[in-house]
């Protein structure tokens, strides 16, 4: 479908609202007639949406389960598609710590689908490691020319809110596509030692739980 999708120069979201009939994206049969829509057609993706995330399924750097604050035990992922902007937001099981970077380190990562490829092309993160001045900062990197904001240029607003981490990034600096898909990471590194100590404790979670690189990636999805 999504080889189709971009023959036609539209999104796979368009295609779906267009053949209701089709219910399995991925298993489209030879010979089956499929109405190509035009690429101001609407799409089926609703413009805001969220969906939650298990407490207490952390895993480590080898995919096992393990424990670490609740700062980095995601419970929700939501996004929304304001008139200028996409909102999203992260919520965890705990206010992220102020805690020092040269010993621990607290990521939050969200890739932006923006072209149906079903790879990001975009990456927000937030870290207490970014900003020196600021217990969190937040940076905008665009994965296909290589080139991330600094904190201070941030395209958007940032802000941690008890146990919510919320951004807000002008649509156009996304290339204002008719469809987002976002998947969220947060991830803590502890080093007992200092940063340059090769003992480091980690834990990460994933909303959705099955997310690029690896197959059959799931996506939140909002369009226009």
């Amino acid at each position: 479908m999504s080889a189709i999708a971009t023959r036609f120069g539209v999104s796979v979201s368009q295609v779906l609202a267009a053949n209701p009939d089709i219910e399995d994206a991925d298993d489209i049969r030879a010979g089956e007639p499929i109405t190509i829509p035009t690429p101001d057609a609407p799409s089926s993706l609703p413009r805001s949406d969220g969906i939650s995330d298990a407490r207490g399924d952390l895993l480590d750097l080898e995919d096992q389960l393990t424990f670490a604050t609740g700062a980095v035990d995601l419970t929700g992922l939501g996004a929304r598609l304001d008139a200028e902007t996409v909102f999203i937001e992260l919520l965890v099981g705990a206010p992220p710590p102020a805690a020092s970077p040269d010993v621990e380190q607290i990521t939050y990562t969200v890739n932006i689908d923006t072209n149906d490829d079903g790879e990001p092309d975009f990456r927000l993160v937030a870290s207490n490691a970014l900003e020196p001045e600021a217990d969190y900062a937040a940076a905008l990197t665009d994965l296909a020319a290589d080139v991330t904001s600094s904190p201070g240029n941030f395209p958007g607003t940032f802000e941690v809110d008890g146990a919510a981490l919320r951004f807000e990034v002008f649509r156009g600096t996304l290339g204002d596509p008719r469809r987002y898909a976002i998947a969220a990471t947060a991830e803590r590194r502890f080093f007992p030692g200092g940063v340059g100590d090769p003992e480091v404790e980690a834990a990460v979670d994933r909303a959705p739980d099955q997310q690029w690189p690896r197959a059959n990636a799931r996506w939140l999805e909002i369009g226009r």
